[in-house]
């Protein structure tokens, strides 16, 4: 069986340029999912927020357990796997203050929440957290105790 010397070249040079191409859609691929990407984990801490806001531990667990799954390798998948993981709503309020350290430099980018903070969060020292509407505070720290106590940054 005779090769012809123009095909092998053509194979040859196709096998050193492909993982380059696949790489290159794979990145735009990524790119382009990134904002929905973004925007789901971002909803998972919007309905986490409001679980704790609602002082319901059960609800903020199984959210959190999703955001693990839809994306174990985010930069949120540990503390909402903390979160997951929690045995008091305490806590959960903790690893959710890490949590939103994370959510708000993203959230900021992607716009469509508003950032809240209260000053009297994390025994005195304060704590922000991301909210979709910017109509009521609805602390996520306090929940029934001092459930409108905060304030919106901006």
């Amino acid at each position: 069986m005779k090769i012809n010397p123009a095909l092998a070249l053509g194979l040859i040079a196709f096998s050193f340029s492909a993982p380059a191409v696949m790489a290159e859609e794979e990145h735009h691929h990524k790119e382009a999912g990134h904002e929905a990407h973004a925007d789901h984990m971002l909803e998972g801490y919007a309905a986490l927020s409001t679980a704790l806001y609602e002082d319901d531990l059960a609800a903020a667990q199984k959210t959190a357990a999703g955001m693990v799954k839809h994306d174990k390798d985010s930069a949120m998948a540990e503390h909402a796997q903390a979160i997951a993981d929690s045995k008091t709503i305490e806590d959960a309020r903790m690893h959710f203050k890490m949590l939103s350290d994370i959510a708000i430099p993203i959230g900021k980018k992607e716009g469509g929440m508003h950032v809240a903070h209260c000053p009297m969060a994390m025994e005195g020292k304060g704590a922000d957290w991301l909210q979709k509407s910017d109509k009521e505070i609805q602390n996520p720290y306090f929940g029934a105790k001092m459930a409108h106590g905060g304030k919106f940054t901006k």
